[in-house]
């Protein structure tokens, strides 16, 4: 697992009733250049998974500002409370997992109930993990280096 933390990776311009996501020129971009696979699926973890809105947006936003600095996204799926059912696919099958910020106590419930820890130890060895906030990443059981820390 290539494992990043990234916290609050994006930049944010507003024209007008849009809101346009860039990625920080924090490194970041640059560090996914060797693990980066080709048009992946990316799920978005929620933080709270009662606040799907919240989530998907970020996805989506992140999505897009990953898109525009070269690291094209295929497909954007949410494990939030509505599909935590399926927590262990949606987990299996996705190529680039990332760890909503937010609430911590929420967060370390939700991971508990879908069994986040376990669904990451079964992932593809390939699979890139980003981190919006450290905390996230100790809650799904995963440390990462300070040359993987982007912010």
């Amino acid at each position: 697992m290539h494992t990043f933390l990234a916290v609050e990776p994006c930049d944010y311009e507003i024209r007008g009733l849009y809101r346009f996501a860039t990625l920080k020129d924090t490194g970041l971009a640059e560090a996914l250049a060797d693990v980066w696979p080709d048009r992946p699926r990316l799920l978005m973890v929620a933080a709270d998974p009662a606040d799907a809105t919240t989530t998907e947006n970020l996805a989506l936003d992140l999505a897009s500002a990953l898109t525009k600095a070269g690291w094209g996204v295929g497909e954007v799926r949410v494990l939030e409370q509505d599909t935590a059912e399926h927590a262990a696919q949606l987990v299996s099958g996705a190529h680039v997992i990332v760890l909503a910020d937010g609430d911590d106590e929420k967060r370390a419930a939700f991971y508990a109930d879908i069994n986040l820890v376990d669904c990451l130890a079964a992932a593809d060895e390939n699979v890139v993990l980003i981190g919006l906030d450290g905390t996230a990443l100790e809650a799904a059981g995963v440390a990462v280096s300070a040359d993987r820390t982007f912010n």
